[in-house]
């Protein structure tokens, strides 16, 4: 009887325990998340997490608010999420420029390969080569031949040292043999405002941010980075059409928790972000934007993110990159 008693209660003790775990997802979330971005309002990032922050809330029935912390190429935020509580309540929309780019730039960083929990690679965009509507060129050659011509002249714009938009114009100009100075800003928006209001020549920046630009004759589109042309500009040629062979560089934006964050709560919002790619409406705007959704859970992400702080760690050291 008493070994039956105690089956009894121990089983009762599972029971509520697996309740009470069951339970749990149920119960998140039941306050406001936040949701950290790296970069300033109006670039690339910050356009597409407002746009997340929307339509999750509706899916997860509370408001997600996006605070912005820029600077250091995103990894302000980056190491302001790997230092908050692992409860699914902060959140971190990060680009490839902070979680494999910058861990091979910026030393010592404040935090390691793993101290964000992956939960979803959300989008991806290419970036656009483009020029100030004064500069004299209309195509990639153009601009390979009038760098040639007066080595060091001409400058370019970032959305910051170690961002993307830096590693594809240092691409560029090592494929291409030309010296051009680097004027980084503090985010997308910034760099692209910078070429449109001639403060500098050129730069590869946030195709979303610069297509208004570009139709209203703000800015000139020469090519854009990725391995295809955009539908958004259909007549851009990629940068490899237009005769620079094996450059290719797209910005990737993935969604991140602290390390630690139940595996309960990371699928809840692995989920909420499957719900949102399946949004046609959103796609096809955030498409107009330069953004394609994508469909990646954190196991995909995982790998994902590991493969590119690969690629691009042996870009810099090939490359001999420094934020110098």
């Amino acid at each position: 009887m008493k070994i039956q008693r105690a089956c009894a209660v121990g089983l009762a003790v599972l029971a509520a325990w697996a309740g009470t775990a069951s339970a749990q997802p149920a119960s998140y979330p039941n306050q406001t998340i936040k949701l950290l971005v790296g970069w300033t309002a109006g670039g690339a990032t910050d356009l597409l997490a407002r746009q997340l922050a929307t339509h999750m809330a509706k899916q997860l029935e509370q408001p997600v608010v996006v605070d912005n912390r820029a600077g250091a190429v995103g990894t302000i935020a980056h190491s302001e999420a790997s230092r908050a509580k692992p409860d699914g309540y902060t959140l971190i929309l990060a680009t490839n420029s902070t979680y494999a780019i910058a861990p091979h730039l910026i030393k010592p960083l404040s935090y390691g390969p793993d101290a964000l929990a992956p939960i979803a690679l959300v989008g991806t965009s290419p970036l656009i080569l483009t020029v100030k509507p004064t500069l004299n060129v209309q195509s990639v050659k153009e601009v390979i031949d009038l760098a040639r011509q007066q080595p060091g002249r001409l400058n370019y714009s970032s959305g910051g040292n170690g961002s993307t938009s830096h590693l594809a114009s240092e691409l560029f100009k090592d494929l291409t043999r030309t010296s051009i100075t680097h004027i980084p800003y503090k985010g997308g928006g910034p760099a692209t405002l910078a070429v449109a209001s001639g403060e500098v020549d050129l730069g590869f920046v946030d195709i979303g941010v610069a297509v208004p630009m570009i139709r209203a004759g703000r800015l000139k589109a020469v090519a854009v980075s990725g391995s295809a042309r955009s539908p958004v500009l259909p007549q851009v040629p990629t940068v490899e059409e237009a005769g620079v062979p094996r450059f290719e560089s797209a910005t990737k934006f993935a969604l991140f928790a602290p390390a630690g964050t139940p595996p309960a709560v990371i699928e809840r919002l692995a989920e909420a972000v499957r719900s949102v790619q399946k949004n046609d409406e959103l796609k096809d705007r955030l498409r107009q934007q330069g953004i394609e959704l994508v469909a990646t859970g954190p196991a995909e992400l995982r790998k994902d993110a590991a493969d590119d702080l690969a690629k691009w760690g042996r870009l810099i050291r090939e490359r001999k990159l420094s934020l110098d």
